[in-house]
């Protein structure tokens, strides 16, 4: 429970209700922050099985750079979710509440070792990381391949990780789609009007 305790905004006005979450509906940030990430991370998981099979130094530069896009957004999620709280549970028994929670806080846990453990290991190799020709960020290490390795092996389990994890996840939406039918899959598409 890391973020159930903390306070929603209260009073909030019908057009701030669009955008913020308040204790029965994510708003509009929630939702955008929640598929663009989802979208990125599904990208660049499929991107990573194929550099596996080798490729370009300029597809790999590509995902290294997405890779630093997607950490810039999953920062900005869980700060949102830590400065506005969540939304109250619609249904399901407690035990099942506190499995999609853990569920939840593991996904927001993998992707975030994943994209950690891909930049070190850029970075292990001696490399500067180019992102999209805005920002490049050097390697404050020297080249070690033993390390680049060990930490390279890390970010391939956690990618590895994030296949079940995400399955679970969709299960849980989809009971709420089909057998629950309680509201909770569709204020993940669009804020409700009542708070």
């Amino acid at each position: 429970k890391i973020h159930d305790s903390l306070p929603m905004r209260a009073q909030a006005t019908p057009g701030s209700r669009m955008i913020r979450d308040t204790r029965n509906s994510f708003g509009l940030v929630s939702i955008l922050l929640h598929w663009f990430v989802a979208a990125l991370i599904v990208a660049l998981w499929f991107d990573g099985q194929a550099l596996e099979d080798g490729a370009t130094a300029d597809a790999r530069a590509a995902h290294f750079a997405w890779g630093i896009v997607a950490a810039v957004f999953i920062l900005a999620r869980v700060s949102w979710r830590l400065a506005s709280g969540n939304p109250e549970p619609l249904s399901s028994p407690p035990l099942l509440n506190m499995m999609a929670r853990l569920v939840k806080l593991a996904l927001l846990l993998d992707m975030a070792i994943m994209v950690v453990a891909g930049v070190i290991s850029v970075w292990l190799m001696g490399r500067t990381i180019d992102v999209l020709g805005v920002v490049s960020l050097p390697s404050p290490f020297a080249a070690n391949h033993d390390l680049h390795e060990a930490v390279q092996k890390v970010h391939s389990l956690s990618a590895k990780l994030l296949v079940p994890l995400v399955g679970l996840h969709v299960l849980g939406a989809f009971k709420h789609l089909i057998f629950d039918r309680d509201g909770t899959f569709g204020r993940m598409i669009w804020p409700a009007r009542r708070a």
